[in-house]
């Protein structure tokens, strides 16, 4: 009933008129005609991708293209010939499930992002694309496709579109899905009074459909995190991630971060752990509970989610069963022990290399081990089997029944990185992997005082504006996730489908730090957020507390002899972005020659409106930590983009590592004490559903 409630309220906001409209404000630069006729190629590829237009230029390539007759237009030959074998073998068929983490799948999702990467130039590349859009399964196409125009150079710049405009049914629960395909199937003849009883009005020549988060599905209090959780930039943010450093990706093809790969995987679900206890703390949900292999896992998870298949439900308390998964529950155990053996051996020596735990940079092979990724493989020596601690816990933890066979399973929200963070073990699994980072990082010395000392300078005080968040409306485009009359694909006329959907967001505040400083030079200022107190109340100690502290920002600026008064918008934040373009937006700004500055640079950081946790009504207590120290660049900061600099810290620094409480006691450090407030929600559980009289629109009363 709270469903109904909830929905009923949106639309009835919405036909009075009272639904602020949402506006993106961005940057544009300028691009040549080169660029928009490349942009649009890769644009059209991902639209509607589970349909052929058998009129689009992309499907008359690839009825003429032959991959074999083209080999020498790729630098790769072998890589050509092993994805031949694979092919003429049988690739996942189309309408099928496809997920990276079963064997088989990932096999032939691998052989044709090597396909488009070895391509020789944009051309082959894009006859190469046309003719798997055509050909091969949607899921695995669209994600081969989308890694290749990541590390492609011929590609860089080029705009993507957020995963929730590509993979819609990831993104949306299936009564949104319901809703959007009833109004298709009605012709689009629009009826108000129908529509709003399906929660969708006409606005501004789009369908407009109001959704809320799947709380009501969840079990017990992780309801309360739904917003967090389920929101689509978070997870945009983490889908990207996993396309940047897939596991199975050689580190050669990212050469300028191949040696900081497994640090990068450390410092990826730090971030990402510490932000969601931040989030916890303030709903009362305190510590990441723990799990057993062994025992039944407590939190169970209702996803809400179709892709071809209804997802999986895993039952509160469940088991895994032993019987049937014996062999990889064991592996797991195995695993976990043989790394806490190589801890009690202080090294690691094998395979022409050896690991020093006590250096800081032995943090990369850690990662590496951890994520399974194809790095470790390539260290380990010619191996042709290596099996993932991930893959096999989250096959596990998912609860899916076992595949009927290489092809045919039943997806659980674990089986995507479009979806994974809607489970509540996802934290617990990754809470459980970082704190066997945490037993390897206590091999690490200690920063000393000497080392976090920044001679001559000295931080008097740190203001902080009001910390306010709220909810507020966000439209996307689900265009994709409906299908389309082939005249309509043809002409390209049709009425397109947004979601609204209320997601956290804060009102802009500002950092002013003031440093009274004996030395000039550029400096680097770092903002860190972090807890005040535990789940049960009590002050944390910084020696318990290092791992839970989120990193804000980073930027280098000039001190002056002198008093120095340092402001920073929470607008220039580094590690946060703004939500992209749609990609309707992007084409009309691409007959202008221009794109939105932010998608063309760096993408896939943690989107803006998640940079505060939610906060209470009163102000729930966290604390800002704010360090100074000289900047010293390296010869990678010449390598990385404009929009990303790195010094020659470990990311993190000085919270990626046990700390001595005592020795953040110092001059260019500052601890300060802030409360997040939280404005009166917009989900209006206050509202009616409507029912209609003739052409009266009326609200019944609960």
């Amino acid at each position: 009933m709270k469903t109904l409630l909830v929905l009923a309220g949106l639309v009835a906001l919405a036909l009075s008129g009272a639904v602020p409209q949402q506006k993106f404000n961005y940057e544009t630069k300028t691009v040549d005609a080169e660029f928009v006729v490349k942009q649009k190629k890769i644009f059209d590829l991902f639209f509607a991708p589970n349909q052929i237009d058998t009129n689009a230029e992309y499907y008359k390539i690839a009825k003429d293209y032959n991959i074999e007759a083209n080999i020498e237009n790729y630098t790769n030959k072998k890589a050509v010939e092993d994805f031949l074998v694979l092919y003429k073998y049988g690739f996942l068929p189309k309408k099928q499930v496809f997920s990276i983490f079963y064997d088989k799948q990932r096999d032939e999702a691998i052989a044709l992002f090597y396909l488009f990467y070895y391509a020789k130039d944009f051309e082959t590349f894009y006859k190469t694309a046309a003719y798997a859009r055509v050909y091969f399964n949607e899921g695995q196409f669209l994600y081969a496709y989308y890694i290749a125009v990541l590390h492609r150079a011929d590609t860089k710049g080029v705009m993507l579109p957020a995963p929730y405009e590509i993979y819609p049914d990831f993104f949306i629960n299936t009564d949104v899905s319901y809703r959007m395909f009833r109004i298709k199937m009605q012709g689009e003849i629009f009826n108000p009074a129908i529509a709003a009883e399906y929660g969708v009005v006409r606005e501004n020549d789009y369908y407009v459909c109001y959704s809320n988060t799947s709380s009501y599905w969840s079990y017990g209090d992780e309801d309360k995190l739904s917003y967090f959780t389920e929101d689509i930039g978070l997870n945009s943010h983490y889908y990207y991630f996993n396309s940047y450093f897939p596991f199975w990706m050689k580190g050669d093809i990212f050469q300028e971060w191949k040696e900081r790969r497994g640090e990068s995987y450390f410092f990826f679900y730090k971030q990402l752990l510490a932000r969601y206890y931040l989030e916890r703390l303030c709903n009362g949900l305190g510590e990441i509970p723990e799990f057993s292999w062994s025992k039944p896992i407590k939190s169970g998870y209702l996803p809400f989610l179709s892709y071809y298949y209804p997802f999986i439900q895993r039952p509160a308390y469940y088991q895994i069963p032993y019987e049937s998964n014996v062999q990889e529950l064991q592996f797991l155990d195995t695993y976990e022990k043989t790394f806490l053996q190589y801890l009690e051996r202080g090294y690691f020596k094998a395979y022409n290399q050896e690991v020093d735990f006590s250096n800081s940079k032995s943090v990369n092979f850690v990662g590496n081990f951890w994520q399974s990724n194809a790095d470790l493989y390539e260290k380990f020596g010619p191996r042709n089997y290596h099996r993932s601690y991930e893959v096999i816990a989250r096959r596990l933890l998912g609860a899916a029944p076992e595949s009927v066979d290489k092809y045919t399973y039943l997806p659980t929200a674990l089986d995507f990185y479009q979806t994974s963070l809607r489970d509540p073990v996802f934290y617990q699994l990754y809470s459980r992997i970082l704190k066997y980072f945490i037993q390897y990082r206590e091999y690490v010395p200690t920063y000393t005082k000497d080392m976090l000392h920044y001679i001559g300078v000295k931080i008097n005080d740190v203001k902080v504006d009001k910390l306010v968040t709220f909810f507020d409306y966000f439209d996307f485009e689900v265009t994709n996730g409906v299908y389309f009359s082939p005249e309509q694909l043809k002409t390209y006329k049709f009425t397109p489908f947004k979601v609204r959907q209320p997601r956290l967001n804060h009102k802009p505040f500002t950092v002013t730090v003031d440093v009274k400083s004996d030395v000039e030079g550029d400096a680097v200022f770092k903002i860190f957020m972090g807890p005040k107190y535990n789940g049960e109340g009590y002050p944390i100690s910084l020696e318990d507390n290092w791992m839970n502290f989120v990193e804000l920002d980073w930027f280098v600026e000039k001190l002056n002899v002198g008093q120095n008064k340092i402001e920073r918008s929470s607008s220039d934040f580094l590690l946060f972005n703004e939500d992209s373009v749609p990609m309707t937006e992007v084409y009309k700004l691409l007959e202008q020659g221009k794109v939105p500055a932010h998608m063309s640079n760096e993408t896939g950081f943690m989107s803006s409106r998640l940079m505060l946790p939610k906060g209470t009504k009163g102000g729930f207590p966290y604390q800002f930590f704010v360090m100074v120290y000289p900047y010293q660049g390296t010869e990678s900061v010449a390598k990385s983009t404009a929009s990303f600099r790195f010094d020659n810290q470990p990311f993190g620094y000085p919270f990626d590592r046990p700390v001595k409480e005592a020795y953040f006691m110092q001059p260019n450090m500052y601890f300060k004490d802030v409360l997040v407030y939280h404005e009166d929600d917009i989900y209006p559980y206050q509202y009616s559903y409507p029912y209609y009289v003739g052409q009266e629109t009326k609200f019944m009363k609960y």
